[in-house]
């Protein structure tokens, strides 16, 4: 029975709307007017032209708007959270990158101080009292010197 009822007002709001659209466009008549709500009883006549809603289709209707900001809110954080995440993610990967170079350039510069300080001292000569020739004369001027003081030893003896 009521589901019957609300067929029929139904109907009857659809076809008074489509006589309305067809018959008197509405931009014809647009004006300003300030929203406006007025609470009705079954039964009673509306106050102003306009768009009727239950109370529990207002009600969902406010809801559904003070939920669609979170969600918008929900969103915007979502995509700036994936934005701030994929950046950290190049950061560390840069980071990473330049460890590495820095890694490899400490290496390199290591090998190639190295290099040059081998190079450096194979380009100095030896010190005098460091080459090997020096302690060759100094142990033949020794030897000389003991066979003379053999040899003088050895005549005295006589």
């Amino acid at each position: 029975m009521k589901n019957a009822f609300i067929k029929r007002v139904a109907l009857i709001v659809c076809v008074l709307f489509s006589v309305h659209v067809t018959i008197l466009p509405t931009a014809v008549f647009a004006e300003d007017v300030p929203p406006k709500v007025a609470t009705l009883k079954m039964g009673d006549a509306a106050p102003f032209d306009g768009t009727l809603f239950s109370t529990e289709a207002a009600a969902k209707l406010l809801v559904d708007l003070e939920n669609q900001s979170k969600k918008c809110d929900i969103e915007k954080n979502k995509a700036l959270d994936l934005l701030r995440a994929q950046m950290q993610l190049t950061i560390d990967n840069k980071k990473a990158e330049f460890d590495a170079l820095k890694f490899k350039h400490d290496g390199i510069l290591k090998i190639k101080n190295e290099q040059i300080d081998f190079l450096q001292d194979k380009l100095e000569p030896p010190s005098w009292y460091d080459s090997g020739e020096f302690w060759v004369a100094i142990g033949v001027v020794v030897g000389i010197g003991l066979t003379v003081a053999a040899g003088y030893a050895v005549g005295q003896a006589r």
